[in-house]
């Protein structure tokens, strides 16, 4: 798996995935950040209480990033997206699988997050989007919790 973005939801999935055993690879910004992950196995920026399981790498190259990936979580802010997802197009397989995480309006172009994927990857793209009164503190606690993935 391949998660870009790694704030809140971003840092909460990649938990998720690693403690179900899969390898996680988190796309982030910052080279400090993606030290901290690697190094103390933390997010210094977000759900910091939580310690990641083996099998979490985080990088600030997509092309690392996305090596492995048979699929994508998707986790950047939708203000954010379009410039995200633009810049790591590249290394999304045509077939790849993209959860998105990401709740909101884009701003300017009113899109909804499955008209911006859409407009990015093209409209045949698999795609998938959870939704749901989810927080990323609670999930990652392990706490019961009730989403919705619609594609």
């Amino acid at each position: 798996f391949c998660v870009l973005g790694g704030g809140t939801f971003g840092t909460c999935m990649a938990l998720l995935l690693a403690r179900k055993g899969h390898e996680v690879d988190i796309l982030v910004r910052k080279q400090e950040v993606a030290d901290a992950i690697n190094q103390q196995r933390r997010n210094p920026l977000h759900l910091s209480e939580f310690e990641f399981p083996p099998g979490v790498r985080a990088t600030t190259d997509p092309a690392v990033a996305f090596r492995d990936a048979a699929y994508m979580c998707h986790a950047v802010p939708v203000q954010f997206s379009r410039a995200a997802l633009t810049d790591v197009m590249p290394f999304i397989t045509r077939d790849m699988p993209v959860l998105s995480l990401s709740k909101g309006i884009e701003q300017g172009s009113l899109s909804l997050m499955c008209d911006l994927l859409g407009s990015v990857l093209g409209e045949e793209h698999p795609t998938a989007f959870l939704s749901g009164p989810a927080f990323a503190r609670e999930i990652a606690s392990e706490l019961a919790t009730a989403v919705v993935i619609a594609s």
